[in-house]
């Protein structure tokens, strides 16, 4: 399999980098998508995936850092998003827990929209819902757009409802699960991770976040991606190796990793 989405750029992982990596092949993972959320870090992933031949890049802003965005920066995008493992805009989107309002935060992300249909790239969607609904604010902006004008893209660690992700799915976006679908207190997740056909999921860890049960709380790391994978396979009741099997060519077939 492959974790779709993780940060081992971060400073979490600055004594033990290379260890996590020999972990992750340890258990099977066969690398990651490493994620931009800011300039620093968008520069960090392209850096990284050059470094590792395991690992793959995305160049993006998260919401709650849109507001420092300024030209040179996104000319700077530009120039990153041309090297051939940069492999998707993200994380992007709407967060309405600590970003701003969403007459603030919708400008920057069709400008983000705009560059990756420009550049034929997929788009990690970061939706977080605060005092409104994020899900159905996305889902609303991307169903005005026409079908060459919105771009393909994953639901990163997907928190909506089942008809939510159907809508999603509608939408020909992917949908990836996260340890937080191992937790007691995961909602609708299961459910919605049992109905989502296989063909269309992906699964990540978010590391160094969100770590899966039995080690919530820790410093979650690629490797653990197995622990949600088998947490899937059990609620489908299906062979890991099914589940294995379909995220990882999902995760290839999405962004076009060789």
């Amino acid at each position: 399999m492959i974790d779709s989405h993780a940060h081992v750029a971060f400073e979490a992982f600055d004594n033990d980098r290379d260890e996590a990596v020999a972990r992750m092949a340890a258990v099977g993972v066969k690398g990651w998508i490493e994620i931009g959320a800011d300039m620093v870090s968008s520069r960090q992933a392209v850096a990284m995936a050059r470094k590792y031949s395991n690992a793959w890049a995305t160049v993006g802003v998260h919401p709650d850092d849109i507001n420092k965005l300024t030209e040179n920066d996104w000319r700077e995008m530009e120039q990153l998003i041309t090297g051939n493992k940069v492999v998707a805009i993200g994380e992007v989107g709407l967060d309405y827990y600590r970003g701003g309002k969403r007459e603030e935060q919708e400008p920057v992300l069709l400008r983000f929209i705009r560059l990756a249909v420009t550049r034929d790239l997929p788009v990690v969607w970061h939706i977080r819902s605060g005092d409104r609904d994020a899900n159905e604010d996305l889902l609303e902006i991307l169903g005005r757009l026409s079908v060459d004008e919105r771009p393909r893209g994953v639901m990163h660690s997907f928190s909506g409802s089942l008809e939510q992700a159907q809508r999603y799915l509608e939408l020909g976006l992917y949908v990836s699960f996260s340890g937080v679908v191992t937790f007691k207190n995961s909602g609708a997740l299961p459910e919605v991770a049992k109905l989502v056909p296989l063909d269309r999921m992906l699964v990540e860890t978010d590391a160094p976040f969100l770590a899966p049960v039995p080690h919530r709380g820790e410093r979650n790391e690629p490797a653990y991606v197995r622990l949600t994978a088998e947490k899937i396979a059990q609620l489908r009741g299906v062979d890991l190796e099914v589940v294995d099997s379909a995220t990882e060519q999902n995760t290839r077939k999405l962004f076009g990793l060789k």
